[in-house]
């Protein structure tokens, strides 16, 4: 079966002016900003099936992640002017480290870089000019011309990274979605990995990192665009030592075994029509806050972090923080999570929402008959979520530590995210009703079957 396709790109690299601000997301605790060096310019690129006249959109970028008011801006924006349905657009963030800082929510910049009322304005300046800017990619791509294209899908492998959590589980497997043209001439790829794009490490250069370099590679060869998807990485690191080499040598590696791929491997057909759904779940944290004796004894746990901390400190701005939104009741109960699958005929694509751990990639594969390509930093992203065995354990990707689930880690995930908490896990091994890890693969699995 034929679809109709059509593929742009943009370049979002923030320079000033007339970019407000040059702030850098990806790392804390302190101030890190742009100077106007760039290593590897920041892209977005869409790329738009129609199956039956009806489109659907895959719109992806060098972005640290899209905050939930960005995901819901673009996306109401976008069914508003009855260009996609709400189902049909699928957002995807490459989590480069070595971007802008995109947002006022989550990652909160105060808490992340300490940054001020003017700067946080700023931040918010660029954060406009790049949504101005994905929007108007996904109207120009619509009204390019249609080539009548089709679809094949493989697997490669390539290790460029490592777990540095407590599991030992590395995702190596590289997802490759060919769109060809009806002679078949290659049109485009799609292709994925999972390991955080942080193999540049902590300087002050923009860099779309390991992805941008994998797809240069593959665009230089095949001579044609290639979209970079990122995997359920949250425990997943790019290998070190950290350097433009290492990006350089990750970036070859991966994009090399696509373009091998491409030559060599046997592609599954892959049809329609596509049925596209999309829910939302509410993952609980692991305190009730809807009981105000649990949140009386969180409040007393904060006000002695505040009093112990160097007010220059994140622990202090995050509990001052928090202190602030139990006053006006403004505290967080739970953390919402979108979502998304796209399936054809021959391959179901899952959109999970957040930084997911590499559990949930291989927990939901074994439940699952088919091909099944798991992305994270799917639409919006806002947490972590990890599987129940790292939540037991504690630490950055749990989001707690120094012997107490009940309050947010210092320093872990849970500061930089503005929550108060870690998400809810069971106390033994199996992950019980109502807590993340059973939450989360309920509700796929629910997705994947309907």
């Amino acid at each position: 079966m034929a679809f109709e396709a059509a593929v742009d790109s943009r370049d979002i690299t923030p320079v000033f002016p007339p970019y407000p601000s040059l702030w850098m997301g990806g790392y804390g605790w302190d101030p890190r900003g742009n100077h106007g060096a760039v290593a590897r310019s920041l892209r977005a690129q869409c790329l738009v099936i129609w199956d039956d006249g009806t489109p659907k959109v895959l719109l992806r970028a060098d972005l640290i992640s899209i905050p939930r008011d960005v995901n819901q801006f673009i996306r109401d924006t976008l069914e508003d002017e009855g260009l996609v349905a709400r189902n049909d657009l699928m957002m995807l963030a490459s989590h480069t480290h070595s971007g802008a800082c995109f947002g006022d929510t989550r990652p909160n910049p105060y808490l992340l870089m300490n940054l001020n009322g003017e700067d946080v304005d700023a931040v918010n300046g660029t954060a406009n000019i790049i949504i101005d800017e994905l929007l108007d990619l996904v109207r120009t791509t619509l009204e390019l011309d249609r080539t009548d294209v089709t679809l094949s899908y493989t697997e490669g492998s390539a290790n460029i990274g490592y777990n540095r959590s407590v599991g030992d589980q590395v995702l190596d497997t590289v997802p490759i979605l060919r769109v060809s043209t009806l002679d078949e001439e290659l049109f485009a790829v799609v292709f994925g990995a999972a390991a955080h794009p942080v193999a540049r490490g902590e300087d002050e250069v923009f860099d779309a990192d390991y992805p941008g370099v994998a797809s240069e590679l593959i665009e230089s060869i095949t001579g044609v665009p290639a979209l970079f998807v990122q995997g359920a990485c949250g425990d997943q690191n790019a290998h070190d030592p950290h350097g433009d080499a290492m990006v350089v040598t990750l970036g070859n590696k991966l994009g090399q075994e696509v373009v091998d791929q491409l030559d060599t491997a046997d592609f599954s057909p892959v049809t329609g029509p596509i049925s596209t759904a999309m829910v939302e779940i509410d993952l609980p944290l692991h305190v009730d806050l809807d009981d105000p004796d649990v949140v009386d004894e969180l409040r007393a746990k904060f006000e002695a972090r505040r009093n112990s901390s160097n007010p220059i400190a994140v622990g202090w701005r995050h509990a001052d923080l928090m202190l602030k939104l139990i006053d006006s009741e403004g505290l967080p109960t739970h953390v919402p999570m979108p979502i998304q699958r796209w399936r054809f005929a021959g391959l179901t694509i899952l959109g999970l929402a957040h930084e997911p751990l590499s559990a949930y990639d291989l927990k939901l594969k074994k439940v699952f008959n088919g091909n099944l390509w798991v992305a994270g930093y799917a639409n919006e992203c806002e947490a972590y979520v990890a599987d129940n065995t790292t939540l037991r354990a504690g630490g950055y990707e749990a989001g707690w530590g120094d012997g107490d689930d009940g309050i947010a880690g210092d320093g872990a995930w849970t500061m930089s995210y503005a929550w108060p908490s870690p998400l809810k896990f069971s106390g033994s091994r199996q992950a019980a009703p109502g807590t993340t890890e059973r939450i989360v693969i309920d509700a796929c699995v629910n997705l994947l079957n309907t």
